[in-house]
C-alpha cells in the first residue's frame, strides 16, 4: 500500500525548511563578514597632559578614525607619559609592542638621517617647517626610516621653536652665551654641538629634572618653546627669555611599518587621513599658545623677553652653521643635508 502525500504538509515543511536554511545562511554570512573585518584596538602613548596641544591632536585623530572605520579600529589615547617617554615609545614601536605612538624631535637622535631637518636656524617660521614636512624631501627621509627602523611617520607637525630661557642674564648677542650651562637631551648630539658652537656648556639633564636643575644651579636654563616654558613653570626659576627660533621642533604620528603594511588599503587611508587631521589641529593650537597665550603668561610672571633682530639672529646662525654643518653632513649624510636645505630654500623663496 502506497501512502499518499499531503500537499499542504509538504508546502509547510518546505517553507519551514527554507526559512531555516535562510536564517542559517544569514548567520554564516554574518560570521564570515565579522571574520573578514577584524577589530584593531590601538593603545597610543603620548607625553603631554590631557589638555596639551599634542594630546588634543591625537583626540581629533581618535574621533576621525573610529567614526570612519566602521568599528574596525578602536583608539585608546594614554597621555602624560603613561606608556613611557619618546625613547621607550620608539623602542616599543620598533619591536611591534606598540602599533602607533607619539614621536618628537628626539627621533633625530635615534635615526641620523632625520637629524638634517633639526639643523639650528634652518626654518624661517612654523609655516615653512609645516610645508617642509609635507614635501618630497621629508617623505624620502621618512621612507628611509621606515626601511631601516621599521617605523614610519604618518604625519609630522611643528609645535614651535627652541628659544632660550635662563636664570643668569639676558641673551642678546652670541657673546652672552659664553659659559651658560644649557640643558640638552641626553642623546641629542646635534643640540650639544649647537650649544657648544654658540659658546655655551651643553649639559645633559633628564626631562623630569629640568625645573629642579635650574633652581639648584646645575644648569642656567635651556632652549624650548614658550608653551613648554609656561606649562612646566620654568618662569618661576628663570626670568630671562630670548626669542631666537633656533631649532624647529615637531611631534610625529608614528606607526609600526609592518603593522601598517598589513592593513587593508581603506584602513591605511583612514589612519593616514586621521593623522593629518590631528596634526592640523595640533599645529593651530600650539602656534596660538606659543605666540599669544605663553607670551602673555611669561610677561605676567615678570619674565624679561628679548627678540633677536634679523641681523642678530643671522650672527647666531652663522656661528652655529660654521661648526655644525660639516659635522652634520658626516653623520646624517651630505645628500640628506643638501636635500633638506634645497627644499627649505625652495619653500621660502616662494
Amino acid at each position: 500500500m502506497v501512502e499518499k502525500t499531503n500537499p499542504q504538509k509538504s508546502r509547510s515543511f518546505l517553507k519551514k525548511t527554507s526559512s531555516f536554511l535562510l536564517a542559517g545562511c544569514l548567520i554564516v554570512a554574518f560570521c564570515s563578514a565579522a571574520n573578514a573585518a577584524p577589530k584593531y584596538t590601538l593603545k597610543i602613548g603620548t607625553l603631554e597632559s590631557p589638555t596639551g596641544a599634542n594630546t588634543l591632536g591625537w583626540k581629533a585623530f581618535e574621533q576621525y578614525v573610529e567614526s570612519n572605520s566602521g568599528g574596525a579600529i578602536e583608539i585608546d589615547i594614554l597621555p602624560s607619559s603613561q606608556l613611557g617617554d619618546t625613547e621607550k615609545l620608539l623602542e616599543g614601536l620598533k619591536l611591534g609592542i606598540h602599533k602607533m605612538a607619539q614621536g618628537d624631535e628626539s627621533i633625530t637622535g635615534a635615526y641620523a638621517p632625520m637629524m638634517a631637518w633639526f639643523t639650528p636656524y634652518l626654518f624661517r617660521d612654523e609655516f615653512s617647517m609645516k610645508q617642509f614636512f609635507e614635501s618630497p624631501a621629508f617623505e624620502d627621509l621618512n621612507n628611509q626610516m621606515a626601511a631601516d627602523l621599521g617605523v614610519r611617520a604618518l604625519a609630522a607637525v611643528p609645535y614651535g621653536f627652541y628659544n632660550f630661557i635662563n636664570k643668569t642674564r639676558p641673551i642678546k648677542t652670541v657673546a652672552d652665551m659664553k659659559g651658560l650651562k644649557l640643558r640638552t637631551l641626553p642623546n641629542s648630539q646635534i643640540t650639544i654641538k649647537t650649544w657648544e658652537a654658540l659658546g655655551a656648556a651643553a649639559t645633559p639633564v633628564p626631562w623630569a629634572e629640568i625645573y629642579t636643575s635650574i633652581k639648584t644651579g646645575v644648569i642656567d636654563g635651556l632652549g624650548h618653546t614658550p608653551g613648554i616654558m609656561v606649562d612646566q613653570k620654568y618662569y618661576e626659576v628663570a626670568k630671562f627669555v630670548t626669542l631666537d627660533n633656533s631649532m624647529g621642533v615637531a611631534n610625529l604620528y608614528l606607526v609600526n611599518e609592518s603593522f601598517y603594511k598589513s592593513l587593508p588599503d581603506d584602513l591605511k587611508g583612514i589612519l593616514k587621513q586621521g593623522s593629518l587631521l590631528g596634526a592640523s589641529v595640533e599645529f593651530g593650537i600650539a602656534t596660538y599658545r606659543n605666540r599669544v597665550e605663553s607670551m602673555d603668561a611669561l610677561q605676567a610672571n615678570g619674565v624679561d623677553i628679548y627678540t633677536l633682530t634679523a641681523a642678530e639672529r643671522q650672527e647666531f646662525k652663522r656661528q652655529a652653521h660654521e661648526k655644525v654643518i660639516p659635522w652634520l653632513k658626516e653623520v646624517s649624510g651630505a645628500k640628506n643635508v643638501d636635500s633638506v636645505f634645497a627644499e627649505v630654500k625652495r619653500i621660502e623663496s616662494k
